[in-house]
């Protein structure tokens, strides 16, 4: 009831977020660029986002084979378009939200053991973490020779995030090179103790397995989420050269940093920061705040088409997750009363 809570606080902040800045740059003019964005160049922007989650699920089926998991396509596909849509549509950041579904949906479906299914997970968050960083950093000094100013809150803002996330990265490698246990040293800061023989000790230990220095598998782990962000940047540069007819490397990658700023913010789909965040980017670079918002209305718009998909497999899946407990739960009683009268 909480998370339902917070997700609805966030989801309306969200929304007057996005009619105060749409008020403020005007609506005419957004929709008058809106209108004239041809059906043609849509249908690429969808595409190519179609192609970035496929890279996605491209990327976690690879950690999933590497532990020795070989699942059908098929069914991966389905867990993963459902919990893109948890992610994107019903939690309160675009970011993650969606991997907790998809560590019940892979264990209920396959049987999947937990450790290799949580690590699965963990080790495609720091692929990720790993490749966003250099796009930040690159997004942020892209930002600062093009501008060559800015503000305290953003320079605040963006010093939390990339030394937050740099700090964070350096210890995993620092200790998964190192073979020390990371998870303890997570327990200690709580003031618990990790047990051996856990879950969490094998997860860690699968975390290891992979991140070896000389082993290709982690490298080849990096080349596929490296080029999911080289993709999104690709994105970016298009749709930039689709409104205005005119774009570069480096406002594509402060577009970029822009775009992943605001998905850091607690608020569904980007709402509202999404918006704000390229009218601040797009008005900088002298392209028009309504370009940069119109920016924002087509990207959320492709996300949210591949969510709705997403959004099929889930209703899918929790039928059938909810039809096999009840299935089990009719079994154990039948299998107790078998029992029962035997003695």
């Amino acid at each position: 009831m909480k998370k339902f809570f917070f997700f609805l606080i966030s989801l309306l902040i969200g929304i007057a977020l996005f009619f105060w800045i749409l008020n403020t740059v005007g609506w005419q003019e957004v929709r008058k660029i809106l209108f004239n964005f041809s059906g043609r160049n849509s249908l690429i922007i969808l595409f190519l986002t179609m192609l970035i989650w496929l890279v996605g699920l491209w990327k976690w089926k690879f950690v999933l084979n590497s532990q020795g998991c070989n699942y059908p396509f098929m069914g991966l596909l389905q867990i993963a378009f459902a919990s893109n849509a948890v992610t994107y549509l019903l939690s309160p950041t675009a970011l993650f939200g969606g991997e907790g579904f998809r560590v019940y949906a892979l264990r209920k479906k396959f049987s999947a053991p937990w450790d290799k299914n949580l690590a699965a997970v963990i080790i495609e968050k720091l692929l990720s973490a790993s490749m966003a960083l250099i796009f930040l950093i690159l997004g942020v000094l892209s930002f600062l020779f093009l501008n060559q100013s800015i503000s305290r809150n953003l320079a605040i803002i963006s010093i939390v995030i990339i030394g937050g996330l740099t700090m964070i990265l350096a210890t995993f490698y620092f200790k998964s090179f190192k073979k020390e246990s990371i998870f303890k040293l997570i327990f200690r800061f709580f003031g618990k103790e990790m047990k051996n023989g856990t879950v969490t000790e094998g997860v860690e230990k699968e975390i290891f397995n992979f991140f070896e220095f000389n082993k290709k598998t982690m490298w080849q782990g990096m080349a596929i989420a490296f080029l999911r962000y080289f993709l999104i940047f690709v994105r970016c540069w298009i749709l930039i050269f689709f409104l205005k007819r005119e774009t570069s490397i480096l406002i594509a990658l402060a577009v970029m940093f822009f775009l992943y700023l605001a998905y850091s913010f607690p608020l569904p789909a980007g709402m509202g920061a999404l918006d704000t965040a390229q009218a601040f980017a797009f008005g900088t670079f002298n392209l028009g705040q309504a370009t940069g918002i119109t920016f924002s209305f087509i990207l959320r718009g492709a996300e949210i088409i591949i969510s709705l998909i997403g959004i099929i497999f889930l209703i899918k899946l929790g039928i059938e997750i909810f039809s096999g407990n009840i299935k089990n739960f009719f079994q154990k009683i039948t299998s107790n009363q078998k029992n029962g009268g035997n003695q």
